[in-house]
């Protein structure tokens, strides 16, 4: 234990047990105050680590969390029927779980798509449970920028995650450079053709998502700028739904035989290369795609898949409860506005 220059034992703290445990500090939190939830044979292993390292709960913060929950965090995603997001979402319950001992308290909502109209009767939702701050996937239309502008003049912090919406100011934005990670994209498919004439093209979710529409032109702007010996045929929204992917990719390769690269660059990749799957054995097409789900894993590693982009999902959804948990519980605003995730390539040979 580390002593201070006036000779004072210094504090332990709940993170510093949490560290040493290798656990979250509300897995700590709730083994020290002996709440449900916790492994008996980690929660033994906490106690007597806790009672080793010197712990002494403080009785001011002690008291707080043991009241009715002073803060509520709404949390809005458009994640059903999207793989990519079960690993924000575990990044947004990782966060949740460690904001608990302070009072905390979470709601989290889940819609299929990105819905205008849903996604604004969930905020109203949100306000009727009294949320204090929101963390949202928003569709950007001016409706939904409306709507964040007010909840901000009501004091209501945002914090869009994964995607952001237009001409708002709000907290914080956590997520990739969309344009960035579409030139990784790009670069990729120009690269792979060799310098050769190839027809490509490319499908994304929704053209009302600012994530995939930046993503779109980071593509084609590298493509026009760098390859000009790739051409983009086709410009393809799926909805992020595997039926839908595989029926317009399928309906592509038919009519369009030039085509020697797709970039899957939303949801729908399964229904995308099952369509692609099934021209393989008669010509070459080589696919990149985005992060990495289980499906792009299993492809990845079969070689159907050339490489694909990470963006650090867990990042984004973790990152996001904790700026806006930091703010509402000290004032803390994140030193920049965007908050951006690391770009990654993998291939089958670094999964």
């Amino acid at each position: 234990m580390s002593v201070q220059s006036t000779g004072e034992l210094m504090k332990v703290t709940i993170k510093e047990i949490a560290e040493a445990a290798g656990v979250s500090r509300g897995t700590v939190d709730r083994a020290l105050n002996h709440r449900p939830g916790v492994n008996a044979e980690v929660a033994d292993r906490i106690i007597r680590l806790a009672e080793e390292m010197g712990y002494r709960p403080d009785m001011v913060a002690k008291t707080l969390a043991n009241k009715r929950y002073i803060k509520t965090i709404g949390v809005l995603l458009c994640s059903e029927g999207n793989p990519f997001f079960d690993d924000v979402i575990e990044g947004v319950d990782r966060a949740l779980e460690e904001l608990e001992c302070f009072g905390v308290k979470g709601i989290v909502k889940k819609i299929k798509g990105f819905d205008e109209k849903l996604l604004l009767e969930k905020i109203d939702e949100l306000l009727e449970q009294k949320m204090s701050g929101l963390v949202i996937t928003p569709v950007d239309t001016a409706a939904v920028a409306e709507k964040i502008r007010e909840l901000e003049e009501k004091r209501i912090p945002v914090v869009t995650i994964n995607t952001s919406v237009s001409n708002v100011r709000h907290l914080a934005y956590v997520g990739c450079d969309y344009i960035a990670s579409g030139y990784v994209a790009g670069e990729l498919i120009g690269m792979m053709s060799n310098g050769c004439e190839q027809h490509a093209a490319v499908v994304i979710g929704f053209k009302n998502v600012l994530a995939q529409k930046q993503r779109l032109d980071g593509i084609r702007s590298i493509l026009e700028k760098e390859y000009g010996n790739i051409h983009i045929d086709a410009e393809l929204e799926n909805h992020d739904d595997d039926d839908m992917s595989y029926e317009i990719v399928k309906d592509l390769l038919e009519k369009n035989p030039r085509i020697c690269a797709v970039c899957l660059a939303s949801a729908g990749v399964e229904g995308g290369i099952r369509a692609i799957r099934e021209v393989l054995s008669k010509r070459k097409i080589r696919i990149v795609t985005f992060d990495l789900t289980e499906v792009v894993k299993r492809n990845l590693s079969e070689g159907v898949i050339s490489a694909t982009v990470y963006q650090e999902p867990f990042a984004q959804g973790y990152r996001g409860v904790e700026i806006l948990g930091q703010y509402l519980l000290y004032g803390i605003r994140p030193e920049n506005y965007i908050v951006k995730t690391n770009i990654f390539i993998t291939t089958r040979y670094s999964l």
